[in-house]
This record gives structure tokens, sequence and C-alpha cells, in this order.
């Protein structure tokens, strides 16, 4: 029971946080577009003179540019071919703002004491899969109410409220696991459903025909971004 709790535990911290970044810089893909990407950057307290914009690759942070913050707000402009979670560091502070990097004018504001739960503005793939995380996070928060329960029988030593609470947290897995393919299904053609698509290969337990099920209704353009590829080279799709 204990390892299907800390199974539910990994599985947020790997969703909504990556690991430590790494200090090696690669070289981005720079393709003849006409939009690109302008971020700026508000910090409510001063906690860093720069900050560094990473690249994920495999839950690990690659920094690929670098800005000085100044009266503390900073900017970052450039192009992405498709838009990817991108997550941004500061020295001395383990914990990366992750967000959807995509090309357009937008703002993000950060709280050094809430750094995982940044403020985007006029963002729209932002702004649909912060909604998906909300009420992602609502469906786990039932976790909370069940972990005093899970503890008290363990004491116990209470074989049957044991069994009872581990079928409970198989209802919360799939009631987790129906939102987001039901959310997928709602939104073929946005690239957040192909980053939520990806992270479903993270779950405790893989569903693999739905997720081959999934990927074949989403649109072109959402397969050919880089989330939707890693699924169909992960599940031999091509």
């Amino acid at each position: 029971m204990k390892k299907i709790i800390l199974v539910f535990c990994s599985f947020l911290f790997i969703f909504f946080s990556c690991t430590t970044p790494k200090k090696k810089s690669i070289k981005e893909d720079n393709p003849t577009v006409i939009n690109k990407f302008v971020l700026n950057g508000t910090l409510h307290t001063n906690i860093s003179d720069k900050v560094y914009l990473n690249k994920i690759l495999e839950n690990t942070l690659y920094p690929v540019d670098s800005s000085t913050i100044i009266n503390n707000q900073f900017i970052f402009e450039g192009v992405v071919e498709y838009p990817e979670r991108f997550a941004l560091t500061f020295n001395n502070y383990a914990t990366p703002v992750i967000f959807i990097l995509e090309n357009t004018n937008f703002q993000i504001e950060l709280k050094p004491t809430q750094l995982q739960e940044p403020t985007l503005i006029n963002s729209p793939l932002n702004y649909k899969l912060n909604a998906y995380k909300t009420h992602s996070k609502n469906i786990f928060k039932k976790i909370d109410y069940l972990f005093p329960q899970f503890q008290k029988a363990r004491l116990e030593n209470d074989a049957d409220e044991l069994a009872e609470i581990g079928k409970k947290m198989q209802l919360i897995e799939k009631e987790f696991s129906d939102f987001s393919f039901q959310f997928i299904q709602n939104n073929q053609s946005s690239y957040v459903s192909g980053m939520i698509l990806r992270d479903q290969l993270k779950a405790s337990t893989v569903d693999t025909l739905k997720i081959i099920n999934a990927y074949h209704t989403l649109s072109l353009k959402v397969k050919n971004a880089p989330d939707a590829t890693i699924v169909a080279e992960s599940l031999k799709l091509h």
C-alpha cells in the first residue's frame, strides 16, 4: 500500500517538476518561421542577478540561454519550432519554473516562495495546461485524505482496511487516467494533449492500448511535435 502512495507522489513530482539542471549547453534549432517568442519576466522579490532558460530532455535541464535581471525584470526572445515545456532556473535555487514556451509575446510573474506556481499572461497553451493541472491536483488531493487512514491501518496491522484503501487508490488512479484521456480526446489539436499523452508513459500503470488509440486521434501538427513524436517512437508507431 505504501508503495502505491509513493508511486503517485513520484508521478506528480515527475509531472510538475524536473531534476536539477546540468551545466551543459545544447544548440537550438532555429527554423525559418515568421513568429517568435518574447517572454517578459517579473520577480516579486530579487533572488538573483541572472535567470537561465532551459530545454528539458528526459527530465534533465540543459541551459540554452540566459538573461540578466535588472530591477526584477528579465526578457527572453527567440524562436521555437514547436511549443514545448521549458524551465527557468536561478542560481542558488533548486526549484525550476516549468512552463510551455510558445511563439507569442507573453509574460511570467514569479514569487520566490511559489516558483512552482508562476502566473502566466497572454499564453493560451499555458492557460490550457494550468487548467489540466488544477483539475489533476484536485483529483490527487483525495490521496491526502487517505494517507492518515493508511498510516493508522498499517500501525494496527488491519489487512482488511489496507485492502479497502488499496481499492480506493485504484479508483483515484482510474479517475485521473480517465480525465487525462478525455482531455486529450477533447483537445486533439492542442499541443498540450501531446504533452499529456507523453506523461502517460510515466504512469504507475501504462495502458499502452489507450495511449496508442489516443495518439491516433491527435491532429497532424500535434503528432509532428516533439512530445507526440516521443510517444510514437516509444511505442514504435512509425
